[in-house]
């Protein structure tokens, strides 16, 4: 029998996890500041004490008194507490053919088959022929000494936590698409000494500019890359590289940050304190994707998701879009903060308010009222513990369709959120698969929206210090909308980026104007409509 649940653990679990002891039991877990990343947690750590929970049932359910009353009601109809998989000794094993196993190389520890988010991204780079589609970059200046030798056992630790960065792809060779882990791969390190700051920027610059002209090898690893420019005096650049078929954004952010505290522990002398990601996410996320592939049901609810006529000429849209052009507006926090409150107010997530901000302005800016598609950016990590941890892709983008724009903010807000809520069963339904159905792209203009919580680590650590971030990515949209809190080097914000042959420059400062007239407009008052953009 199921345990009967208390409230107080579950509101005890709500307040650790979002960090406010003012969270009560009525209070919506996404709209005071949970994501879907907590929200894993949330899940994993209930689950541990005995109050067995899925991601949906916290989405359907988003406060502790309606989580209480469904454990209840789970608890009074017999459901037993799901039973913890048993992982295989390899977590692939059971997914990958006995023939294709066998005729694995020397070498490699193991495979699995390669997701169709990796294979739809890997189909999109070959056909582009732009070797910087998908290849991002994270920069940053570390105050601290450089030891060649610290710095590389703390990569090396890095590739053995985190089997993606040991990983390549065989595309050809056997009975499927593989991704193959292997046991032994060097670290891609490559440092130089520099004198002053100006020779420091020079050397990340060229480095840079390498790697973006660099095609990779699917079949070679590792797919990531590291520069250092040591100096001057104790501080010095660091640079890492990666293509996305490995790994999301939020996992790039990881691995930074995992790098950063590795070498923070060897210079310290301590112990880096890194708990273990569960080795049996990147095998659960294919069986997870594969059981979304095989549901008419979901197949059913896309093709009604993007049945609209889509807002880019699609006769100049016949191949990957070059997102070459970027703008970045930084917002005050108090704005985002004013927001939450107003979103808390309408009982919807943050995301839910920016998104139908950002589906109002970009109808505008399209010329349009009704039947708005945008693609939105999903999670679909695994419910496991601490699999916020693990490095992969996980990360799909969806299209969402908003029937109308006719509505006050939260009404707007609401209605996203009651889509949002019927697609997350569907949510690991590939983008590819979805184009393929539909025999064109889904949307022109993608929406993504993270709180970068997992870059305040790097202020916990002693020995070194972390500033003067950037980042370079680019995707194959048109149009990408990233709204951003706390981004390290840019904070708070809107960064846009697009492809200036289809999406032109005055539409783009519309869609922006729109946009920040839109975000001020719901921070005053989320019950009423929105407004053509103040003046100046």
């Amino acid at each position: 029998m199921t345990p009967e649940p208390t409230a107080h653990a579950l509101l005890t679990i709500f307040q650790e996890e979002i960090g406010s002891d003012r969270i009560g039991p009525d209070d919506d877990f996404y709209a005071v500041g949970g994501d879907s990343l907590i929200a894993v947690r949330v899940v994993t750590r209930a689950t541990e004490q005995g109050m067995p929970l899925r991601l949906i049932d916290l989405l359907m359910n988003p406060t502790v008194d309606e989580l209480v009353d469904h454990l209840r009601a789970a608890a009074t109809d017999g459901a037993d507490p799901q039973e913890a998989a048993v992982a295989p000794a390899h977590p692939g094993e059971s997914l990958v053919e006995p023939e294709d196993r066998a005729a694995l190389p020397a070498g490699a520890l193991d495979a699995l088959p390669a997701s169709a988010l990796q294979t739809g991204l890997i189909f999109q780079c070959e056909m582009a022929e732009d070797p910087s589609l998908y290849h991002d970059l994270i920069g940053l200046r570390v105050t601290a000494p450089y030891d060649e030798d610290l710095f590389r056992s703390a990569l090396r630790e890095l590739m053995d936590r985190h089997p993606a960065l040991r990983s390549s792809f065989d595309l050809g060779s056997y009975s499927e698409s593989l991704q193959v882990f292997w046991d032994d791969v060097a670290e891609p390190l490559e440092s130089e000494r520099v004198g002053t700051a100006a020779e420091a920027d020079a050397a990340v610059s060229a480095w840079r500019d390498k790697q973006l002209s660099t095609t990779l090898d699917w079949e070679q690893a590792p797919l990531f890359r590291c520069h250092v420019a040591a100096g001057p005096g104790d501080t010095f650049r660091v640079t890492v590289a990666m293509h996305h078929a490995i790994m999301d954004g939020w996992s790039f952010a990881t691995v930074v940050v995992d790098l950063l505290t590795l070498y923070d522990a060897h210079l310290s002398g301590t112990g880096h304190g890194l708990p273990e990601p569960p080795a049996a996410a990147a095998a659960e996320f294919v069986r997870l994707e594969r059981a979304a592939v095989d549901s008419p049901e979901a197949a059913a609810f896309w093709r009604a998701q993007c049945d609209a006529p889509t807002l880019v000429d699609r006769e100049r849209y016949g191949r990957s879009a070059n997102a070459s052009e970027r703008r970045a507006t930084a917002l005050p926090a108090g704005l985002f903060a004013d927001l939450r409150a107003r979103a808390a107010e309408a009982r919807v997530p943050l995301k839910s308010l920016l998104l139908a901000v950002h589906c109002r302005s970009l109808g505008r800016m399209a010329g349009r009222t009704t039947d708005v598609v945008t693609g939105v950016v999903v999670n679909g990590r695994p419910e496991l513990p601490d699999a916020d941890r693990v490095v992969g892709l996980f990360l799909n983008t969806v299209p969402l369709r908003l029937p109308s724009l006719s509505g006050t903010w939260a009404e707007l807000a609401r209605t996203l959120r009651e889509t949002e809520t019927a697609a997350a069963p569907h949510q690991r339904y590939p983008l590819a698969l979805i184009e393929e159905d539909a025999g064109r792209r889904s949307f022109d203009v993608a929406f993504n929206f993270t709180d970068f919580h997992v870059y305040r680590r790097v202020s916990d650590l002693t020995a070194l210090s972390a500033d003067g971030w950037w980042d370079r990515d680019k995707a194959s949209h048109p149009m990408s909308c990233d709204f951003t809190l706390d981004y390290p080097g840019f904070g708070s914000g809107l960064l846009l980026s697009f492809d200036p042959h289809l999406v032109s420059e005055e539409q783009v400062a519309k869609y922006e104007a729109l946009t920040i007239d839109g975000l001020r407009a719901a921070a005053r008052d989320v019950h009423t409509a929105g407004t053509e953009p103040h003046d100046g």
